[in-house]
């Protein structure tokens, strides 16, 4: 069993962690800035949260979500999924328009590549806050 290690620098100064071998990574790198689990049909509402202000409803299968304190730029890693909360005959797919410094746009579509409105929204943001 590998033992964790973690690193204080000081106070003000991101811890990191000692994985395997000799290998750290920085705490404050690799927590989420944001996620987000939402029902995107109907009017978009959130089930829960973290640093997800409100969102856009901007179409059929096209959501915004901003966020409540923005990130320091728009090269931030973002993950999502998008699917139904029961069987209803189709798969669904998301997609990422590009994001802005206070948002990202989420697209889902059915398997023949048209907009639907999905149930169970979830997405996940990495990167820097400014």
């Amino acid at each position: 069993m590998a033992l964790t290690r973690v690193i204080n620098s000081g106070i003000g100064v991101a811890a990191s962690i000692a994985g395997e071998g000799t290998a750290t990574t920085s705490l404050q790198q690799g927590l989420a800035k944001v996620w987000a689990n939402f029902d995107g049909s109907g009017t978009p509402a959130f089930r829960d949260s973290l640093n997800a202000a409100s969102i856009t409803d901007n179409g059929t299968g096209d959501q915004t979500v901003n966020f409540t304190n923005n990130m320091n730029n728009d090269d931030f890693s973002r993950v999502t999924a998008a699917g139904e909360n029961a069987n209803t005959g189709g798969n669904r797919v998301s997609g990422l328009r590009l994001p802005s410094t206070s948002s990202y746009r989420i697209i889902t579509m059915n398997t023949s590549a048209s907009d639907v409105d999905c149930q169970d929204n979830c997405s996940t943001v990495h990167g820097d806050l400014a």
